[in-house]
């Protein structure tokens, strides 16, 4: 070993990859997906317009990519591929290797939200095993630095916790008895050396935009239940709702950070459930809370991406009722319904990531049934199907969604349809044995939320640009069409003289072995006949006498 005292050894130095972000310099602003059939992984471009061909949307193909499936990083700077010694990325224009990461039989992955870290998860094949396993790794992913290793503490489970991440990557947090342990990413220990007390805590998670977590805690002994939100490093307690009667709690975060919603189901009696929605205003000041309650069974929340509408299913399966709420009314706080869709065949909310935009589907037993539904007017857009659609997944834009049949959960009708925001087909592909569709995601937008909305404002300026693109586009594809149907003709013309010519050659020859009769001046006459036929006929008075 070193000799004491010693410093450790530095650690490796990030290695040149190239430009990692190339994708985004696509002059056609496309985007990219991974699809996974057999032991084929294909990454292709999605072009919709009418003059792209096969060749020109392949981006990389290759066979055994990987042993189980695909991951994106969360900025969509790696695919991640599975195998049983461990874990390796791929990037940049030609995706080449770009780390590796020595776990045997990893189960499980997650990305840090903004790429520093990678955390490898693995448990043994049967719970109860006496191997001593690294149940978890924290790497870092420039450097390929193992980090940190964490035991599998609890046998009896299949598998540990898996940690959770602080929107800047500075902490990672997991839940463990009466306590959640946050970690700090620069020395990988516990926070000050002393856990978050919860006695029972049951769920916690991170806000998308501050270093503060929800944390659920059941009643114990003669306290209530309560929602706690915690700020971190500080620890202090920015907000407490205590709450009664308690059978079941479900907490979401808006993903700009602004809500909280805390769905409560309280048992009134052995056969009733009232359910409620505590609304927490994350920005406003003391953070207000606004209860929303609920008269029928709630079975599915959203929050819209961008904006400050939710939707929620309601009612009694498989007919249920789909309403979209407002957490602002004339600008002013304040939860108000917008409208009530009665009796829908729905089980799955699907918003844009750019908002104004859902897909109200009926996955699985379902059968497939979408509703493209515009938030901004409240109607639909249009009404669909894809029979046994297993899945679906909205490009990072919101200009494209794809719904897909997994062989992984039906064995039959596999393969993906990509459709445009308003449930207009694009592309429609049937493969067997076909696994995983992935949309390649964006990193961060660089502009601000007032660029944005500056930029929605003038989007008729730009819709006449990219319009007049379009026009040219089709024109381009038209008169390439109309070329390639004369090249065929003009072919298919030339052949035909040259077969003419070849038979004019061979006549002599086939009257000499047939003696003088060809093969074919015996088998009809020759009559001509003279048609006349008025084309136009005028009449033009010259003169008068």
């Amino acid at each position: 070993g070193p000799p004491a005292g010693s410093a450790p050894p530095p650690p490796p130095e990030p290695t040149e990859r190239g430009n990692l972000r190339q994708w985004l310099l696509d002059d056609k602003a496309r985007d990219q997906y991974v699809i996974r059939y057999g032991d084929e992984s294909e990454v292709l471009w999605n072009d919709p317009a009418p003059d792209a061909k096969d060749k020109d949307k392949e981006v990389h193909k290759r066979k055994k990519w990987t042993d189980t499936g695909h991951m994106w990083s969360p900025h969509g700077t790696y695919i991640a591929t599975f195998h049983r010694p461990g874990i390796r990325l791929w990037g940049g224009e030609k995706f080449e290797a770009a780390g590796r990461f020595m776990h045997n039989n990893v189960k499980r992955i997650e990305f840090s939200p903004k790429e520093t870290y990678i955390v490898t998860y693995t448990w043994p094949d049967r719970p109860g095993d006496t191997e001593d396993i690294d149940a978890a790794i924290v790497w870092d992913v420039r450097t390929g630095e193992k980090k940190r290793s964490f035991k599998l503490e609890d046998r009896s489970k299949e598998a540990e916790e898996p940690f959770k991440w602080s929107h800047d990557d500075k902490y990672f947090a997991r839940m463990v008895e009466d306590a959640i342990q946050v970690y700090s990413s620069d020395d990988m220990k516990i926070l000050d050396k002393k856990s978050f007390k919860f006695p029972g805590v049951r769920d916690f998670c991170w806000s998308p935009t501050q270093c503060c977590f929800s944390a659920y805690v059941p009643s114990f002994e003669q306290n209530p239940a309560r929602v706690v939100v915690t700020e971190v490093p500080s620890r202090k307690e920015l907000k407490q709702k205590n709450l009664v009667n308690i059978s079941d709690v479900n907490m979401q975060w808006h993903p700009d950070g602004t809500y909280l919603c805390v769905k409560v189901d309280r048992q009134k009696s052995k056969k009733t459930t009232t359910f409620s929605l505590e609304m927490f205003r994350m920005k406003d000041k003391d953070i207000p809370i606004e209860v929303l309650e609920i008269p029928t069974n709630v079975l599915a929340f959203a929050w819209e991406p961008k904006g400050h509408r939710f939707c929620l299913l309601h009612g009694d399966p498989p007919r249920v009722d789909v309403s979209f709420y407002t957490m602002l009314k004339e600008g002013k706080p304040m939860v108000t319904l917008l409208k009530t869709l009665e009796k829908k065949t729905v089980n799955e909310i699907y918003w844009s990531p750019a908002g104004h935009h859902v897909v109200l589907a009926g996955m699985k037993n379902l059968n497939g049934v979408l509703n493209f539904f515009d938030v901004d007017s409240l109607e639909s857009m249009s009404e669909d199907e894809h029979f046994m659609c297993t899945d679906l997944e909205w490009d990072p834009t919101g200009r494209f969604v794809t719904t897909y049949v997994s062989a992984f959960r039906q064995p039959m009708e596999n393969g993906f349809t990509i459709w445009n925001f308003a449930g207009k087909r694009q592309t429609v592909v049937n493969r067997d044995k076909f696994f995983q569709f992935l949309w390649r995601p964006r990193p961060p937008s660089l502009l601000t939320n007032k660029q944005e909305r500056e930029i929605r404002k003038n989007l008729p300026e730009f819709s006449a640009k990219y319009l007049e693109e379009d026009r040219k586009a089709k024109e381009l594809a038209d008169t390439a069409h109309i070329r390639e149907k004369e090249e065929k003709r003009a072919a298919f013309n030339k052949g035909e003289e040259r077969r003419k010519k070849l038979y004019l050659e061979w006549q002599k020859e086939r009257r000499e072995i047939r003696g003088c009769v060809t093969d074919d001046e015996g088998w009809y006459e020759l009559v001509e006949e003279t048609f006349e036929e008025v084309v136009e006929s005028s009449e033009e008075v010259v003169g008068t006498v």
